[in-house]
């Protein structure tokens, strides 16, 4: 009964101390250094096998524009489109063991 005890006790542990860990969320958009109009913030989903790797951007702007995405994790080149004051989002890594990733995003505004 006293190991059985002990055995439940530790899976609740391990289960607050996932829950705390996916608690925190999306990292608040940071606006680029290059480019006012265009935010971008990494997240890291947690799946059964890993983590995926999104990347959001949002354009404050009016005008569109056109992303290239790349990570330090995936250094693969990915392009993504963004209306005007709209928002998007991009998976760049499915099923990371880590969960921590630096996306670099470059946006050129079109006219």
């Amino acid at each position: 009964m006293r190991a059985l005890l002990l055995v439940y006790s530790s899976l609740l542990v391990a289960f607050v101390v996932i829950s705390a860990a996916q608690a925190d969320g999306p990292t608040p958009p940071a606006p680029a250094k290059d480019n006012p109009c265009i935010l971008s913030w990494p997240e890291a989903r947690m799946q059964a096998y890993g983590y995926n790797h999104i990347v959001h951007v949002k354009d404050v702007c009016d005008a569109p524009a056109d992303c290239v995405i790349t990570t330090d994790v995936n250094p693969e080149p990915t392009k993504l489109s963004v209306a005007g004051k709209s928002e998007a989002e991009i998976n760049t890594f499915l099923g990371s063991p880590s969960r921590v990733f630096t996306p670099k995003v470059v946006c050129t505004m079109r006219k």
